[in-house]
């Protein structure tokens, strides 16, 4: 996934145990500095991309 190109957008997320957070995706991280995984920030947490089943952008 492409996680950056989802910052400063309104977004929906769903994860592999079917939890959906929707919200602003403030920033991203490159997993390789990392834990390997690239991770995307909404609100004060952040979701490793391993995780994340699906992804839409609701507003831009």
């Amino acid at each position: 996934m492409r996680l950056w190109e989802y910052v400063d957008k309104k977004v929906r997320l769903v994860l592999e145990d079917g939890t959906s957070i929707t919200g602003k995706a403030v920033d991203w991280f490159d997993g390789y500095d990392l834990d390997g995984a690239d991770e995307i920030v909404i609100g004060d947490h952040s979701y490793p991309e391993n995780i994340i089943k699906e992804i839409k952008i609701i507003t831009t």
